[in-house]
C-alpha cells in the first residue's frame, strides 16, 4: 500500500511539472470571485469594499504532506461605474512545488439601458506568478542503498532552473440581473486565464507554456421569500487537455429576531467529488466550511477523504435593506 501511495504521490507531482495541468481548484469557487472572473471586481453596490481568505487542504490521505492552498482577495467599487481589488495566492504542494501570485484586478461597468434591472461589466487583471520547486525534498536513485532510500546520500543529480517568474495577464466578461422586483436574478460569466501563455518549465528537459484557461461559471438567485434564498450553480473550466465541472445548490435562510443567515449546500466536481458546504452570514461577515468526498478512481487509496476548505468574507455593508448578490 506505501508503494502505491508513494507511487500517486509522484505521478500527481510529475504531472504538474511536466505536463500542461489545471491550476488549484476550489470548491467554494464563488466566495472569492475576482480570481475566477476579473469583472467581478468590485462590481455591487452593496457594500464599501470586500475582503476574502481562503484555505483549502487536499491529499491528506495519501501524502505525508498535504496540498495547501491559501487565497487573500481585495475589491471595491469605484464611482458606481469602475472597480479595483487585487488577490494574493499560494500555492503549494507537499513542500517540494509552489506557486505564487500577486495580481492586481479592474472592471468596468459597460451596462447599457435599464441600469437598475441589469449590470454587465469587463473585467482586467495583470500581475506575476512564481513557481519553484524544492530539489533537496525528492529522492533519487543515486540515494537507493540496502534496501531503502538515504536523503543524506549524494543525488547525482543537476539542475539549472529552480525557479522562474511569469507575466500574468487575464481577461473576462459578466452579467448578472439585479431587478428586485421579480424572485429570479440569473448571473453569468466567462473569462481567459492566463491569456499571455508564457513559459513555465522548471526544468531543463523540454520547454513548456503555462496554458491558457478559459472559465464559464452562472446560476441564479432564487428570492423564495425574504428570508430564503437559493443559488443553483455551475463553474466549468478547460485549460489544455482538462476539464472541470461542478454545479450544485446552495441555501441560506435568515433566523428572525437575529442577525443571522444560515447557509447550507451540496454540489458535485464531475468524476471527483461530492461535496458539502455549510456556514452562516452573521454581523457582515460570511463563514463558510465545506469538505470533498473523494468518488474517483483514487476513492481505493483515499477511502473518499478529499479537501477541507474554509472562506471567510467580510462586507462593509452600506445597503441593508438591499438584496445581497455575492
Amino acid at each position: 500500500m506505501k508503494i502505491l501511495k508513494i507511487q500517486l504521490v509522484l505521478i500527481m507531482l510529475f504531472t504538474f511539472m511536466y505536463v500542461n495541468s489545471q491550476d488549484l481548484h476550489l470548491s467554494q469557487f464563488d466566495a472569492s470571485p475576482i480570481i475566477i472572473n476579473p469583472s467581478y471586481t468590485g462590481m455591487y453596490n452593496e457594500s464599501d469594499f470586500r475582503i476574502t481568505n481562503q484555505y483549502r487542504s487536499q491529499w491528506n490521505a495519501i501524502t505525508r504532506k498535504s496540498f495547501l492552498s491559501s487565497i487573500l482577495t481585495y475589491d471595491m467599487p469605484i464611482r458606481e461605474k469602475w472597480g479595483a481589488g487585487a488577490y494574493i495566492i499560494n500555492d503549494n504542494s507537499a513542500g517540494l512545488l509552489n506557486s505564487f501570485s500577486f495580481v492586481l484586478s479592474g472592471a468596468h461597468d459597460i451596462t447599457v439601458g435599464n441600469q437598475e434591472k441589469h449590470k454587465m461589466s469587463v473585467g482586467l487583471q495583470f500581475g506575476i506568478i512564481y513557481k519553484s520547486f524544492n530539489f533537496d525534498n525528492f529522492l533519487y536513485d543515486n540515494q537507493y542503498s540496502e534496501g531503502m532510500f538515504d536523503s543524506f546520500l549524494p543525488s547525482g543529480e543537476v539542475f539549472e532552473i529552480y525557479s522562474r517568474l511569469l507575466p500574468e495577464a487575464n481577461i473576462g466578461v459578466s452579467y448578472r440581473n439585479i431587478d428586485n422586483s421579480i424572485d429570479f436574478n440569473p448571473y453569468i460569466g466567462f473569462s481567459v486565464i492566463h491569456a499571455l501563455n508564457p513559459k513555465d518549465n522548471l526544468t531543463n528537459m523540454e520547454e513548456s507554456r503555462l496554458p491558457t484557461k478559459f472559465v464559464l461559471n452562472g446560476g441564479t438567485k432564487y428570492f423564495i421569500s425574504d428570508k430564503i434564498i437559493l443559488d443553483p450553480k455551475f463553474l466549468a473550466m478547460m485549460q489544455s487537455n482538462n476539464y472541470e465541472f461542478i454545479m450544485g445548490l446552495e441555501s441560506s435562510f435568515e433566523l428572525s429576531g437575529i442577525d443571522l443567515n444560515l447557509i447550507g449546500g451540496a454540489s458535485y466536481r464531475y468524476d471527483d467529488a461530492v461535496i458539502t458546504t455549510l456556514g452562516i452570514f452573521y454581523n457582515n461577515v460570511i463563514y463558510r466550511v465545506s469538505y470533498d468526498f473523494n468518488v474517483s478512481e483514487l476513492r481505493r487509496f483515499t477511502n473518499y477523504k478529499g479537501g477541507l476548505e474554509f472562506s471567510i468574507v467580510f462586507l462593509k455593508l452600506t445597503r441593508t435593506n438591499q438584496r445581497i448578490y455575492y
